[in-house]
């Protein structure tokens, strides 16, 4: 089968995303299938045949993660897919690239499916700042915007049940066929045996940690809708509780001088340490420093950093939501509070009872196997072969039905 992928987030540019379309790529090329990216021009070299890149500009919202929105048709790029001959096209946004492997669908009668990654209206303060009551008006236009792209696929895949209620309830997509995949990560590279203590020394030394201080982790996107600022506000009473403690923020994005300002203000900046942006061979490895992982946002239609929480052994903390409750089942692979205020007792509990810790742990670790990239990558396939055979069988009824009608004409003429 050959398989096209549209999207306007690809490498270098980090994030749940691309790490999604990364799996769809590798574990459709493990069962024998031929995957083509199409995504914005970039200015680092590739070694991927199968990579074409659009014409593109940087995009005016969030230039910190280095987004950017490609030219949304292209007639030399048109002209290599019909050359390919693509048997499904699988968009992963809703803009640019995505609306290109919309037109090509139409336009090679190819079947299209679509991943439904973000909420638009959770992201809005990115594009239009308006706050209040005033703020319903974008967010009714980001559901219509979501239902006229999606309401033409074969089907949708939803990473979780939330993002199914949300299209169907929200959005009133209630005529497509919504399947429910979250996305698969290789849990091997998490496992904290890969790593000596030593190597976890070296890199607490670097940080500025004690080797026998305990780390409250948060690993993710620095931005507003992750609600890092809630961690903050609840870690006094942590640092009182447990004195060698310290908080560890590993990622970039918008909100950080603004977090950093906040810890000054709650006195506890020597206590917090931002370590920026990463590369991705390092993450397991920040990873497996962690005693505990926190992350109060509500915004998750996921959450894979949760995913690999549990694959590195770290017992994690999490506001409760929806989606985050179809997997983390509270006390026993990790713990979900309702209220903000109860985020630093959750901590304290974690960093002071070990049985709670080491039950947390071998329980999420099982819930992290569930979540495999192998699951993820069959489920899909089965998806992708059900559409094309369905998308053939629908195409040869339109031509009975058009040979029918014309004979039929024909018949009444005579």
């Amino acid at each position: 089968m050959k398989i096209g992928i549209f999207t306007d987030a690809y490498h270098p540019v980090t994030s749940g995303v691309v790490t999604s379309i990364k799996m769809v790529e590798e574990e459709m090329k493990k069962r024998g299938h031929e995957v083509f990216i199409f995504a914005p021009s970039k200015h680092e070299p590739t070694e991927n045949e199968n990579l074409y890149m659009l014409k593109s500009m940087p995009l005016f919202v969030a230039k910190e993660y280095k987004n950017r929105v490609a030219t949304f048709y292209s007639r030399t790029v048109a002209k290599e897919i019909k050359e390919i001959g693509l048997d499904i096209v699988h968009t992963q946004d809703e803009f640019s690239l995505g609306l290109f492997g919309k037109i090509i669908a139409r336009k090679f009668g190819i079947p299209f499916i679509h991943t439904y990654h973000t909420m638009w209206e959770d992201y809005l303060h990115y594009i239009i700042p308006i706050k209040g009551t005033r703020n319903i008006y974008p967010k009714r236009f980001a559901r219509v915007f979501s239902k006229n792209f999606a309401r033409k696929a074969e089907c949708i895949i939803a990473p979780s049940k939330k993002t199914e209620k949300y299209l169907k309830y929200r959005c009133k997509i209630k005529n497509k066929p919504i399947y429910i995949i979250p996305t698969g990560i290789n849990i091997d590279p998490f496992n904290p045996k890969n790593f000596s203590e030593n190597d976890k020394a070296e890199l607490k030394k670097s940080l500025g940690i004690n080797k026998d201080d305990k780390v409250i982790l948060f690993i993710g996107r620095v931005a507003e809708e992750k609600s890092i600022h809630v961690i903050l506000n609840n870690l006094s009473e942590v640092f009182n509780t447990v004195p060698n403690c310290k908080m560890l923020i590993v990622g970039d994005g918008p909100a950080k001088s603004s977090l950093e300002e906040l810890a000054v203000k709650l006195n506890i900046k020597d206590k917090v340490i931002f370590a920026g942006k990463q590369v991705w061979e390092k993450i397991a490895l920040y990873y497996s420093i962690g005693d505990v992982f926190v992350n109060a946002s509500l915004t998750e239609t996921q959450g894979l950093t949760f995913i690999e929480a549990m694959a590195a052994g770290v017992p994690i903390v999490a506001k409760y939501a929806p989606n985050l409750s179809e997997f983390i089942i509270n006390n026993e692979n990790g713990i979900l509070v309702k209220y903000d205020n109860q985020i630093s007792k959750a901590i304290i509990n974690i960093l002071s009872d070990y049985k709670l810790r080491q039950k947390l742990v071998s329980r999420a670790y099982v819930t992290a196997t569930e979540h495999s990239s192998k699951e993820f990558g069959d489920k899909l396939e089965q998806v992708y072969m059900h559409v094309v055979e369905n998308y053939k069988k629908d195409k040869e009824k339109r031509k009975g039905k058009k040979r029918l009608s014309i004979t039929d004409a024909l018949l009444k003429y005579i």
